[in-house]
């Protein structure tokens, strides 16, 4: 028996058309975050909106993770009763209604609901694109998928950027109302795509799908419908579904035990997104250029040059991560991402503070340097994460929580940054140090590995132990650390699928004799 295929692709060829696919997703979303960045220099862009203060001008801009977070919100609410696919493709059309609204507007309010309404559409996207990836792909490849689906949202900075440089040279407001509409190519591209590629397994198996669940598993691995790696698998999300099963599912679950720490779990994945976004990372994607004009004193045409050159540098560091994020794991990743970012910002506003023509150069140059920490560090390595550590019964749920507390908090850094460097200026990056240095005693004690296991593995690390002890947070982080006990964990696993295959077994003789 022959693998089935979509759009005649298969196995891993299947799951890289699933990265690109969602790549669209996030190419839109590296754009969304960057095209601003640009207008915020414009002088067109700045006269239409009557020069607002640098207040008004972060909402203008942060508004947009208003409608993100109100979008994470209804897919946390809601989202279950949908598949991926679906709320990723009606994410998109609502991006589109928002960038027609932002395209054609003469005033700050109607902006504004421009940015809200595409921003819902957009978190409406990021909440369910990682989790469509890492339910299709397999363990070993999760993190590279990732990697390289998260180097197209710096794509989507570089276009910005350099549209932004290009849209300069236009004196009339086509300047800036162009960037706006180009949102609508993404979209047309992405719902185009979505529709033809398979849903995720996991979620077709939890609605009580398994037949189409076990087809869809197939066509990804690249293996016939009676594999016997097929059925292992399938078995295993069975048992997880199973397992999660055995209390009443509901969105209280967020903040409950259920046999598996779920409440824990979802509590270290809002921790998670929110420590991303507190390193500053949005800083330099939102405001590259008044940053480098405001706090180094380049000229608007040098800032938009170093924006632009920044976002390539961004994009050429993302591909490190393709080759390390499943050799390293995430821990590691994450506390080197934030030591890094913590000595860059910390020079940052040594250079900025001392001030000085040459200074202002080596402030750009650490800048550059946090972004390369960045992304090895945290970029592909937070998107990743949460879905991997959350359960099947949480994932959907506790992930939208997740990107909630994520679009809160980037609201909180974009609408704060103009006036922290209006006011405070170098010390600024002061703030943005010491918290990338706490960030790496958090991961340290709180984060557990999840790089390589099969994602219902991850389960028995968090379950009842000897004498139905369950285990702390810091006792799993520790036995994570421990590649012995891991091999463990994956046996257990593979024992729990042969004890449920018996047990089914017993049960037909048992009905059979019953029958006879």
């Amino acid at each position: 028996m022959t693998s089935p295929t979509f759009i005649k692709l298969k196995g891993q060829n299947l799951v890289y058309a699933v990265t690109f696919a969602c790549s669209i997703g996030f190419l839109l979303f590296g754009y969304d975050l960057g095209f601003m960045g640009g207008l915020t220099t414009s002088t067109t862009f700045l006269r239409t909106f009557e020069d607002p203060n640098a207040s008004l001008l972060g909402f203008l801009v942060s508004s947009y993770e208003i409608g993100a977070l109100l979008g994470a919100v209804f897919v946390f609410l809601l989202g279950d009763r949908f598949g991926r696919k679906p709320i990723m493709v009606t994410g998109a059309v609502v991006v589109s209604v928002g960038a027609a609204v932002q395209t054609s507007s003469f005033g700050s309010a109607q902006f504004i609901v421009g940015r809200i309404v595409a921003g819902f559409g957009l978190g409406m996207m990021t909440s369910v694109i990682p989790i469509w990836l890492i339910e299709c792909a397999t363990p070993k490849s999760r993190g590279r998928m990732m990697a390289m689906q998260l180097s197209n949202l710096i794509m989507g900075l570089i276009i910005a950027n350099w549209l932004d440089y290009g849209m300069a040279f236009f004196t009339t407001s086509v300047q800036w109302r162009f960037p706006c509409a180009f949102q609508i190519v993404f979209v047309l591209i992405a719902v185009s795509l979505v529709p033809l590629l398979p849903e995720s397994p996991r979620y077709l198996a939890k609605m009580g799908k398994v037949e189409k669940a076990r087809y869809n598993l197939a066509a990804l691995r690249g293996l016939a419908l009676d594999d016997d790696e097929l059925k292992l698998e399938i078995r295993q999300i069975q048992i997880a579904i199973d397992l999660e099963n055995e209390e009443t599912g509901g969105w209280s679950d967020i903040v409950k035990d259920g046999g598996i720490s779920g409440s824990t779990r979802v509590a270290i994945a809002m921790l998670a997104n929110a420590l991303q976004q507190l390193t500053g990372s949005n800083v330099m994607s939102s405001y590259g250029s008044y940053i480098f004009q405001t706090s180094i004193g380049l000229s608007r045409h040098d800032s938009l040059l170093a924006a632009g050159g920044l976002q390539i540098f961004f994009f050429l560091s993302s591909i490190i991560p393709w080759f390390i994020i499943d050799r390293v794991g995430r821990r590691k990743l994450f506390m080197f991402g934030s030591a890094g970012m913590a000595i860059c910002m910390g020079l940052s506003a040594v250079f900025i503070g001392v001030k000085g023509y040459n200074l202002g150069y080596g402030a750009a140059v650490m800048l550059y340097l946090y972004q390369t920490c960045f992304t090895v560090g945290w970029q592909s390595n937070m998107w990743v994460y949460p879905s991997e550590l959350l359960p099947l019964k949480l994932r959907l749920r506790g992930a939208a929580l997740s990107v909630v507390i994520q679009w809160l908090t980037t609201f909180l850094v974009v609408e704060i940054t103009p006036i922290m460097i209006t006011n405070i200026g170098y010390k600024s990056y002061i703030i943005f140090a010491a918290i990338n240095l706490v960030t790496i005693f958090i991961v340290y004690f709180y984060f557990p590995e999840t790089s390589n296991l099969p994602l219902e593995a991850v389960d028995i690390l968090f379950r009842d132990r000897q004498a139905g002890q369950r285990p702390s947070i810091y006792r799993v982080v520790r036995d994570t650390t421990d590649k012995d006990f891991l091999a463990g964990v994956e046996m257990e696993l593979r024992a729990d699928v042969e004890d449920a295959e018996v047990k089914q077994g017993t049960a037909h003789i048992e009905v059979m004799e019953k029958h006879d």
